[in-house]
């Protein structure tokens, strides 16, 4: 039996990515460091705290070790995380250094709050909506209404040492798909229409061929509107450049209402919320 549970154990690689977080939990430095599969999935923890006893930090080291030995058994993270998050003990309260998490009631609360945003996508266990960090209730500063930059260097994901140095500008993080152009395959296939006349080919064959171009042709000019369509972040940003509030108005139900005065006014049909 012992050899049975030992071969259900689940390797982690050798080497192996993940990431590190610092933060500071009612004024202790804490360090949480991650080790994931080739999938993603994370198999290990590692808890390090800044002056704290001996006997506490050997604490916390075996409580992670014990964390890893369970998640490489198959213990999925969301029982952990059902088990550790609300634990209430000091250090406790406010949470420095996190981009989502600002508050803590135990070390163990703000670890696994930490692993089931970044994991499991539990982003209710966090304080900060993801779609507000870098900006504020005033707007994002210069870069309002400018479109998100598509192109991120990989290496600001991608440990260097992971790829031992092989990360360069050429690689990088592209946010969705980009449009692709159709131009040589839409000449190509528009050769091919040209090309049937002088052939010599036979009706009917000719008939199939010309259709099965035109549908090509259909399927790429498909693809195209739909790569060049707006993403709704690009929407938004267009709407807060032309004023618009995101109140319907009341007469005909666009949401076209803009700033006017103290007031509001529907730039489709001209009504106002109440002043002339």
């Amino acid at each position: 039996m012992f050899e049975k549970a030992i071969r259900d154990r689940e390797k982690l690689p050798q080497r192996r990515k993940g990431y590190t977080q610092k933060a500071s939990v009612g004024g202790h430095k804490v360090y949480l460091r991650t080790g994931e599969y080739d999938d993603g999935r994370v198999g290990e923890i590692f808890i390090d705290m800044h002056k704290e006893g001996a006997a506490f930090r050997s604490l916390m080291n075996n409580f992670a070790i014990a964390i890893s030995l369970g998640l490489q058994y198959g213990v999925p993270l969301d029982e952990y995380v059902e088990a550790f998050t609300f634990t209430r003990f000091e250090p406790a309260g406010f949470v420095q250094g996190n981009d989502s998490i600002k508050n803590a009631t135990s070390i163990l609360d703000y670890i696994f709050r930490e692993l089931a945003i970044s994991y499991i996508g539990r982003h209710d266990l966090g304080h900060v909506d993801q779609s507000d960090i870098g900006s504020t209730a005033m707007g994002s500063g210069v870069s309002e209404g400018k479109a998100e930059e598509p192109h991120v260097p990989a290496a600001k994901f991608v440990s260097t040492g992971l790829v031992r140095g092989r990360v360069n500008e050429k690689l990088s993080v592209v946010h969705g798909s980009e449009p692709t152009k159709p131009s040589s395959a839409v000449g190509e296939l528009q050769a091919r229409a040209q090309s049937f006349a002088g052939t010599g080919t036979s009706g009917g064959q000719a008939t199939a061929l010309k259709r099965e171009v035109e549908v090509d042709l259909e399927v790429i000019e498909t693809e195209t509107v739909v790569a060049t369509a707006p993403s709704v972040e690009e929407q938004r940003a267009q709407a807060r450049m032309k004023g618009y509030v995101g109140e319907s108005c009341t007469e005909c139900g666009n949401f076209t209402m803009v700033r006017n005065g103290t007031c509001l006014k529907c730039d489709t049909c001209g009504s106002t919320s109440g002043c002339s």
